[in-house]
């Protein structure tokens, strides 16, 4: 995905803005493959909700895993405390390896899940940015070019957000192909597909416009989706029934 990305943006690529003099050509070339959200270079896709502007990663991080805890303590076999589970485990595991390997002028990876007031706000403010540079390049600005070609602005913006949505959905599906069910696969895929529907149809109706009854209407619309997808998934019910031992390649002796 990032090679895809890099090779897109190949005739304007981001300019390294990060230290003056520059490192080597080398080091850029390295630094360049291998940062997903392009810190040390500009332009970059970084965007950052007021409401993260000035948060702790680490305590949001504690906050977060007490949620997750709390969760573990529920009867775990109703999907939709699995789907929320799952959603909390993303964001410990993300924001654990963030605050190992940051930088320290490095923005947040996510906003205050809690925080959520809408599907556009959740997936372009609130959820993790790290995938947003290829999105945009290789889905999202290859779409919104049609609008060159005839194609209302609106209807070009809306095929882009789609597109982005789409691109997410086949790299969950291949990267999850390996250990996963076809029926899950199948419902990640529309897992994406549905929201970026439900985005369009969000920003449609509402604009920039905030209102309890929109955030109430997102809250609603995701956790009754990955529910949904929640089912076909093989997740162990709680941490005590996660094959550890598979996980970590161990086998039994014979």
């Amino acid at each position: 995905m990032k090679q895809l990305d890099v090779f897109a943006r190949r005739n304007q690529l981001p300019t390294y803005d990060a230290s003056h003099p520059p490192p080597s050509d080398w080091t850029v070339s390295l630094i360049l493959l291998t940062e997903l959200r392009y810190e040390s270079f500009k332009p970059n896709h970084i965007r950052v909700s007021k409401a993260a502007e000035n948060f702790s990663e680490p305590n949001q991080l504690a906050i977060h895993v007490g949620a997750f805890a709390v969760l573990q303590t529920m009867p775990q076999g109703y999907p939709v405390v699995l789907a929320f589970e799952v959603l909390l485990a993303i964001f410990i595991i993300w924001t654990t390896m963030q605050l190992t390997l940051r930088y320290k002028s490095s923005p947040s990876l996510f906003g205050p899940l809690y925080l959520a007031d809408s599907l556009t706000g959740f997936w372009s403010e609130t959820w993790h940015n790290a995938f947003a540079s290829p999105c945009e390049s290789l889905a999202y600005k290859p779409a919104r070019s049609l609008a060159k070609f005839g194609v209302p602005v609106v209807v070009a913006r809306s095929l882009g957000v789609l597109g982005a949505f789409t691109l997410m959905g086949i790299f969950h599906i291949y990267a999850l192909e390996p250990i996963l069910p076809r029926e899950s696969l199948e419902r990640i895929g529309l897992f994406f597909l549905l929201n970026g529907i439900g985005t369009v149809f969000e920003a449609a109706l509402w604009g920039r416009k905030k209102h309890w009854i929109r955030t109430l209407l997102a809250w609603t619309f995701e956790t009754c989706l990955a529910t949904w997808t929640a089912q076909a998934a093989r997740i162990p019910s709680g941490l005590h029934n996660v094959p550890w031992k598979e996980l970590c390649g161990r086998t039994e002796e014979f």
